[in-house]
């Protein structure tokens, strides 16, 4: 074990109980989406609510880790929209619904709900590096990643929010293609976020950006390795 409070300056159990509730309501939120077939609205609603409160606590209790997430994660989550797009339009894999707003192939929430979904799992990396060294807490969070995304994308199926074409091996409603990328993703935060961390904001910046590299390379691996 180690106790290198270097490794992730800003962690908390004030903090871990937040991000821990947050996830919480979008995975309620998601359930309930599911059983009443709620449609992209209700995806585009807990999106944009939940980075508004992520913003909310950046500015109200003025922890600099959440503005080091908040950075990173936006930039990462703009930056996945080439990955969308090869998604959706380079290999028809992925369909969302037509009566929505879209900012090139994809729904205009979905950089945030990218960003929501990287500071939670991007804090528990920082968590788990803290705890376990950052190869150890990589490979926690690769597994947990590959585990955890997937039920999203299966509970975003039944909710209507996208789904994917069954011209690929699948588990439930998720390709394992997409499990195997998701996997890779959740892999690279405990090091990235560690780096993000480390310097200005600046620096924080452009690690975000090479998370946005990282997405899409991880999806063009996965795709044709394992589809």
């Amino acid at each position: 074990m180690t106790n290198d409070i270097h490794i992730a300056p800003g962690t908390s159990k004030q903090m871990t109980i937040f991000i821990a509730l947050t996830q919480g309501a979008l995975v309620s939120w998601s359930i309930g989406s599911a059983v009443l077939e709620a449609g992209p609205a209700s995806a585009a609603i807990i999106t944009y609510v939940l980075y508004a409160v992520y913003v909310g606590h950046a500015i109200i209790v003025r922890n600099p880790l959440m503005i080091r997430l908040l950075i990173f994660a936006t930039i990462a989550g703009i930056l996945e929209l080439p990955t969308d797009d090869f998604l959706v339009t380079g290999i028809d894999s992925l369909v969302y619904p037509n009566n929505e707003p879209m900012i090139w192939s994809s729904p205009l929430y979905m950089p945030l709900a990218w960003a929501n979904v990287l500071i939670q799992l991007g804090y528990y990396g920082l968590l788990l590096a803290r705890w376990k060294g950052i190869p150890m807490a990589s490979i926690i969070l690769c597994i947990a990643g590959g585990m955890y995304i997937p039920l999203y994308e299966h509970l975003a199926a039944d909710a209507n929010w996208w789904v994917y074409n069954t011209n690929t091996a699948m588990v439930f409603n998720a390709p394992i293609y997409v499990i195997v990328c998701e996997a890779l993703i959740s892999l690279s935060l405990p090091y990235l976020l560690h780096l993000a961390i480390e310097k200005n904001y600046k620096w924080t910046f452009g690690i975000g950006i090479v998370e946005g590299i990282w997405i899409f390379l991880s999806a063009l691996f996965a795709y044709y390795v394992a589809h």
